[in-house]
Order: C-alpha cells, then sequence, then structure tokens
C-alpha cells in the first residue's frame, strides 16, 4: 500500500483527490494539510511515500515545498497537481516525478498510482552498506569523470545511467562548481535560459529529483544538499578528475625551472576535454581556461626540456600542443628548435612552410622572431 500525503489550499480539491486515492485500493493517505509550512511539519514525522501538491497555493508553494521535501531528505516521492496547463509539459511523461491536471481523471491517475509503486519498491531496495553508511566494498569516494564523457562509478563497475540529457547537465554544473553552493536561479538561468520561469522551476525540480534517487541506487545518500534556496553537492562525496587536474596544473606551475615530473603528471591527467562532448554554454569559460592552462603547460614542459637537451620529450610536447592548437606559432617555434637539435633539417624546412601556410589562411605570416629563428638555423630566408 502506498502511503500519501495531501496538499492543496481548496479544501474540496483536497477531499476529491483523496477520495480517488482511496477507490484505487492502493493508496492510504496519512495526512493532509492546507498550507506547505504544516505540511513540511508532518511529513517529518509521517514519512510518506508520496505528496501529491498542488503547486498554486499562498506562502510556501508546490514547487518550494517539493524543494525542501528534497533538501531535507525525506525520500518522499512528489506528483504535482494544478489547474493550469501552463506546467504540463512532456518532460513529465516519464518515470519518479508526475504531474496531474485539474479535474482529476481516473485513467490518469491509475497510470501516476503504477509508477509510484514502481518507484517505491526501488526505493524500498537499497544497496548494502557498510558501517560508516557508504555502499559496502565502495571506494571512500566515487569516481567522476568531467574530461571527455560525463561518468558517475558507483559500487564495482557500477555507472550512473542518466535519465534525460537535463539530469546529466545538473550533475555536470553541480560537479564542475563542486566547492560552491548554487543559486537555483542561477541554475534555472544556466540551464533554461529560454524558458518562462515558472516552467523552468518545474523542470529543474524534476532533474533534481531523478539526479538523488539515481545516486542513491548508486549508494550515495545525501548527496544533492539544498538549503537557502541553494543547491550543491554533499563536500567531500565526490572527487572530480577535472578537480585533480587542476590542482595538478597549480602544482606544476609552482614548480622549479627545470623539474619535469610535476608538469608530465598534471598533463598526463588530461585524458579529454571538459564535457568533450556536450554543448554547456554555461561552461565555456570553464573549457576555454582549462586549454589554455593545459597548453600554456605544454609549451612550459617543451621550454624545460629545452633547456635540459631532451629534445626527444620537447619533440612529443610540442607536437602534442599543435595536434591541439594547430596555429600556435610558439610550438612550432619549439618544435623547430627540436628537429635542428637533432639534425632533422628538413623537418625543420617542412615546418616552417607549414607554419606559413596555416598562417596564410588567416591572411598574415610567420613572426620576425620566427623569421630569425628559421635564418639562425642556416636555413635560406626565402623558405
Amino acid at each position: 500500500m502506498i502511503r500519501a500525503f495531501l496538499v492543496d489550499d481548496e479544501e474540496h480539491a483536497l477531499k476529491l483527490l483523496s477520495l480517488f486515492l482511496q477507490r484505487t485500493g492502493e493508496v492510504e493517505v496519512v495526512g493532509q494539510a492546507s498550507n506547505g509550512i504544516d505540511a513540511l511539519e508532518r511529513m517529518r514525522t509521517l514519512r510518506p511515500d508520496v505528496a501529491f501538491l498542488d503547486i498554486e497555493m499562498p506562502g510556501l508553494n508546490g514547487l518550494e515545498l517539493a524543494e525542501r521535501i528534497g533538501g531535507e531528505n525525506l525520500d518522499t516521492q512528489i506528483v504535482f497537481v494544478t489547474a493550469y496547463d501552463q506546467y504540463a509539459i512532456s518532460a513529465f511523461d516519464r518515470e519518479a516525478v508526475d504531474y496531474l491536471l485539474k479535474p482529476l481523471e481516473t485513467e490518469r491517475l491509475a497510470k501516476t498510482i503504477q509508477r509510484l509503486k514502481r518507484e517505491t519498491g526501488r526505493a524500498h531496495r537499497p544497496p548494502a552498506l557498510s558501517e560508516d553508511g557508504r555502499p559496502a566494498d565502495a571506494p571512500k569516494v566515487p569516481n567522476v569523470r568531467l574530461l571527455g564523457e560525463i561518468a558517475v562509478a558507483g559500487c564495482g563497475e557500477e555507472r550512473l545511467k542518466w535519465r534525460t540529457g537535463k539530469e546529466k547537465e545538473l550533475f555536470a554544473l553541480l560537479a564542475l562548481r563542486c566547492r560552491e553552493r548554487l543559486q537555483r536561479d542561477f541554475i534555472v538561468d544556466a540551464l533554461w535560459p529560454d524558458e518562462h520561469y515558472q516552467k523552468s522551476k518545474v523542470y529543474l525540480h524534476t532533474c533534481v529529483s531523478f539526479l538523488r534517487k539515481d545516486l542513491r541506487r548508486l549508494g550515495y545518500d545525501d548527496a544533492l544538499r539544498y538549503e537557502g534556496e541553494k543547491y550543491y553537492l554533499t563536500p567531500g562525496l565526490f572527487v572530480t578528475d577535472y578537480e585533480l587536474l587542476l590542482e595538478a596544473l597549480q602544482a606544476a606551475k609552482a614548480s622549479v625551472p627545470e623539474e619535469l615530473e610535476q608538469p608530465e603528471r598534471a598533463l598526463a591527467l588530461y585524458r579529454a576535454p571538459l564535457f568533450r562532448d556536450e554543448d554547456y554554454v554555461w561552461a565555456e569559460n570553464d573549457k576555454r581556461k582549462l586549454e589554455q592552462a593545459v597548453g600554456d603547460l605544454r609549451l612550459e614542459l617543451a621550454r624545460r626540456c629545452e633547456r635540459r637537451g631532451d629534445w626527444s620529450r620537447l619533440i612529443e610536447a610540442a607536437q602534442e600542443q599543435l595536434a591541439a592548437s594547430p596555429y600556435d606559432e610558439e610550438a612550432y617555434r619549439l618544435l623547430m628548435k627540436g628537429y635542428s637539435a637533432i639534425g632533422k633539417h628538413e623537418e625543420v624546412v617542412r615546418l616552417y612552410r607549414e607554419l606559413k601556410d596555416k598562417l596564410g589562411e588567416l591572411g598574415i605570416g610567420p613572426s620576425e622572431l620566427t623569421k630569425r629563428l628559421y635564418i639562425g638555423f642556416g636555413l635560406p630566408a626565402g623558405e
């Protein structure tokens, strides 16, 4: 039997919904409230399986109440109920969170009950936990990948399977800003910049609900928190490859000029661009800054190899930078130095011609510094 709590500021609507639910024979109405504040207080004690929330209520409305319920980890499913079809969108034709329009239809309500039964059954089958509350045999922190494909690993080889693209995008934003608490409106503007504000808040709650449940199924309870209209990931619970890379880049930047170990370690952590397969407008600046930092480190590593006379590693670092940034003139100069040092003058000539062609596409030519370097190798200036 599904235990339900009903919230609506209209007494007639409460009675009608209660009657409909009881007639299904699968739902027990354990409580009712006419406002969000009273509802939240009673739900903390009753711990219902599902809350049917009217969206348009004075004071604490249904959307805000849903956020409070999620923020307190009451493990309660949410079904929105309203007379306004402006929120009735296809995004709710999914599992976990549902949406009902007034006047209620018994056929549509039956579909909701079936969805709730599936979700409630899953919620009552939690993974095995160790004494510290983490999944048995799980690592102390989950592995979160933001470089390349976005992925979250749970116990063993299990990985989070995204229900929607927006659920994945929400996690990506929270994980990228894992040391921050993000305002609800900031998230709404980032993920749904062109949508109506109220509709976007419904979208956000849906994604939050999906994400909380999916992380819980991986064994990570209380992973997504909500306080003071701000969302954030539980500090210390997640470690991302992006965060580890940033720390390594900072350590490499602070290392002594002759050292190769720190730069090589940082570059080894860079396996793919940030959110490689996604077009997240809000992440463009972070992506540019990361590519710039990695590119600068490749060039710095090549310069350190030049000072040490490690020409093969210099050539490798410069080639990696050119593969990522084909118009990088400094990378060309370093590569030309490396090939000249090992006597491959034909490669120096080829590179110089290639650089002229590349820059020619932009309507410019090699800088005077590059020309002087080329002439200094004893090669003809006309090349």
